[in-house]
């Protein structure tokens, strides 16, 4: 009967706790420098969130190592909702399988996705190349060299994938980033681009096919691989919010509906349209499941690639 008393207390006790949450700042771990594509993301969110949780979010930049010196240091923080982190899909699902780090998929509670840019399929517009299917019967003449970030990077594996559908063989070119590897593909050093669409045609690039279920508001006119003729390939630059292994059901929940009330507000909405970037919100659990199924397919391509460890 006193343990019953007891622990009845301690549930008392408890639950005003967590229905008060947040009581204090919280901290966001972004693992890249500040300015960078993840941090950009996650400022257009955290004044949304500010307003809806009532309480200061303080952004602390760690970058390092594609993201995972910041990734390893915010799996070992305590579950209690006040240490978040906002990360990329590269950090998340590519780089522990290309790294000896100390997280994986299930060091995570996923929370949403904010940002979903699809990636395309491009080329130089002064290449006499319109369409995939011309694209592919160059490849398959052994002609075709495509370029992008470091090996391991979303662009590396998307080029891969598109080459390993069609099979055909890329031959790729590292850069250090997409930008890098636009200018020489204006400058007929390299061929292929996968890269996000809005980068793309902010390069002057021509994209021949998005890598997404559907077309671009942006660019209405680009078929999906798909409807140009090719397999359905999905391959995005994403960003969520996570918060480490074992927080509290409720805390996830609170910050789950904090992610969605945030996301659709107009003034969101439309920063994040006017940044070139694509709003996409996706809720705790199929961003959850989403991003489980990405982190093992990631691991079966870059290991088809040989680049897995």
């Amino acid at each position: 009967m006193k343990r019953t008393i007891v622990a009845l207390a301690a549930v008392a006790f408890a639950t005003p706790a967590l229905a008060q949450y947040p009581e204090q700042s919280i901290e966001v771990l972004v693992p890249f420098n500040a300015g960078s594509g993840p941090d950009a993301s996650f400022r257009m969110l955290q004044p949304e969130l500010e307003e809806i949780l009532g309480q200061p979010m303080v952004v602390r930049n760690v970058g390092g190592a594609g993201g995972t010196v910041g990734a390893a240091q915010f799996a070992a923080q305590d579950a209690d909702g006040y240490y978040l982190a906002f990360m990329p899909v590269g950090t998340t699902t590519t780089q522990p399988h290309l790294r000896d780090v100390t997280y994986d998929d299930t060091s995570f509670e996923p929370i949403c996705m904010t940002i979903q840019d699809p990636m395309a399929v491009s080329v130089s517009p002064d290449s006499g190349i319109s369409s995939m299917d011309e694209l592919i019967a160059r490849a398959g003449e052994g002609t075709v060299t495509s370029g992008g970030p470091p090996p391991g990077s979303l662009p590396h594996i998307a080029q891969a994938a598109v080459a390993a559908a069609y099979d055909v063989d890329f031959r790729y070119v590292p850069h250090e980033g997409g930008s890098a590897a636009a200018r020489s593909i204006l400058g007929g050093q390299v061929d292929v681009l996968v890269d996000p669409v809005g980068s793309i045609i902010n390069y002057g690039l021509q994209p021949l096919a998005v890598l997404n279920d559907s077309r671009l508001d942006a660019a209405p006119d680009l078929p999906t691989i798909d409807e140009a003729g090719g397999p359905p390939l999905r391959y995005s630059i994403w960003f969520g919010l996570f918060a480490p292994a074992g927080t509290p059901e409720e805390i996830l929940t609170a910050l789950d509906e904090a992610c969605q009330a945030g996301t659709a507000t107009e003034r969101y909405q439309a920063t994040v349209e006017n940044s070139g970037r694509t709003p996409r919100f996706m809720a705790r659990d199929e961003f959850s499941d989403f991003f489980r199924q990405q982190y093992q397919d990631n691991a079966e391509l870059l290991s088809a690639v040989g680049l897995a460890q």
